[in-house]
């Protein structure tokens, strides 16, 4: 491939990115997360077998009540991110013109990962009580975008018992090179109660 066509398939895919970033395209955003867990675990679909929840729920899957939520690095907004990154790549003439020294992402045991998820599954939970929303039918994904981490699998999963207290259904992350599925309580989706407990690797597909 040209440098200049390279150059362009950058740009196209920042504008794609700024798109589905966008307010326009929240519930299709969703989705996207849901579909990379899907993905993941190996689990056949087709955009039919999808449609929009009461949010929460956000995305309804066959049986499942999908509520997304995104996890990043203190201080990120992706909107932002990518509306830079977007105005970078339109003014480059060359691939050297984008290269930049990102600092080494530091490693981070598997409950730091964990952990990660608890301010917004706080915030969710007294929220959704409130309102009188039933948690006990919400299964809570959680789409880990980080740039200063990197989860070291090596390590072990504690138990979640802070999130089993919530009260949600289920509860699962994906990144862009892995997933977990934390608990599946029984009436949750077959599809996570055959996958819980078990973290699966994969090489790095498309982001955000």
């Amino acid at each position: 491939m040209e440098e200049s066509d390279y150059l362009r398939l950058l740009t196209y895919q920042a504008e794609q990115a700024n798109l589905l970033l966008s307010n326009a395209r929240k519930w299709e955003r969703e989705r996207w997360v849901c579909q990379r867990l899907l993905q993941a675990l190996n689990i056949d679909y087709s955009n039919d077998d999808f449609s929009t929840g009461q949010e929460p729920p956000d995305v309804l899957f066959r049986d499942a009540n999908i509520e997304v939520f995104f996890v990043l690095d203190a201080g990120r907004r992706l909107n932002e991110e990518w509306r830079a990154e977007l105005q970078r790549r339109r003014q480059a003439f060359s691939l050297s013109q984008l290269v930049r020294r990102e600092p080494r992402p530091k490693r981070i045991s598997a409950t730091e990962l964990q952990n990660l998820l608890a301010p917004t599954l706080r915030k969710k939970s007294h929220n959704y009580q409130e309102r009188g929303i039933e948690l006990g039918e919400l299964d809570m994904l959680a789409y880990v975008n980080l740039k200063r981490a990197v989860p070291d699998f090596n390590s072990s999963f504690p138990p979640p018992s802070e999130y089993l207290r919530q009260g949600w259904r289920s509860l699962s992350l994906v990144g862009p090179t892995f997933a977990r599925v934390l608990f599946a309580h029984s009436g949750a989706p077959d599809f996570l109660r055959d996958n819980l407990g078990r973290s699966v690797l994969f090489d790095l597909g498309m982001g955000l």
